[in-house]
């Protein structure tokens, strides 16, 4: 009987080590569990999750496009005074945007400091300006931007510079109804320089 009672006292603190450590382990493939998880739903709307490797680039593609247009549009103020074209591009220019706050460089009155789009704006309706836009080429996809690397040449009162910008290319899922139907749908849209 003492055997029995002496072998339970040695067995017993064995089970409950061999039970503390079986459940130290499941917390620990729980928590790992979670973390897997957790970077799975965080990276979710990342782009390389997302899309292949083709598609990827046709939106990067997509998006120095998007950057030409918005230098297209600045140049179609100094082309008119006419109120209604400045209102029109206005908000077409900051539709493409993804704030109307985004700081960009002040390359119209040449002052080098960031600003906002919507002061950008108001220089551009202020100074007659010729813009080209050259070198335009992809430099890197982010988890959810484009980073675009290009050279603007300015020219206003007969005098040209030079600036060599990287604007962030913003590229993320936004939930849309059509109808009664919703689906999610990338959209691109500008972000600082």
């Amino acid at each position: 009987m003492k055997q029995i009672i002496y072998y339970s006292l040695l067995i017993f603190p064995i089970f409950l080590f061999g039970q503390s450590s079986d459940k130290n382990q499941s917390q620990k493939e729980a928590v790992s569990l979670t973390e897997e998880v957790s970077k799975k739903t965080m990276n979710s709307n990342s782009i390389a999750v997302n899309f292949n490797a083709k598609v990827i680039s046709a939106y990067a593609n997509q998006s120095e496009q998007l950057i030409t247009d918005f230098y297209a549009y600045l140049a179609m103020y100094s082309q008119s005074d006419a109120i209604d074209l400045h209102k029109e591009l206005d908000t077409t220019i900051t539709q493409l945007f993804l704030s109307d706050n985004v700081l960009v460089e002040d390359f119209i009155t040449g002052s080098n400091q960031k600003i906002t789009l919507v002061q950008a704006l108001q220089f551009c309706k202020e100074n007659k300006f010729v813009v080209s836009i050259s070198d335009i080429q992809n430099t890197a996809v982010n988890e959810n931007s484009f980073n675009i690397k290009y050279q603007l040449l300015v020219t206003s009162k007969s005098v040209t510079k030079a600036y060599n910008f990287t604007q962030k290319v913003y590229f993320f899922p936004v939930q849309k109804t059509f109808g009664s139907n919703k689906k999610t749908v990338w959209e691109l849209k500008l972000g600082e320089f």
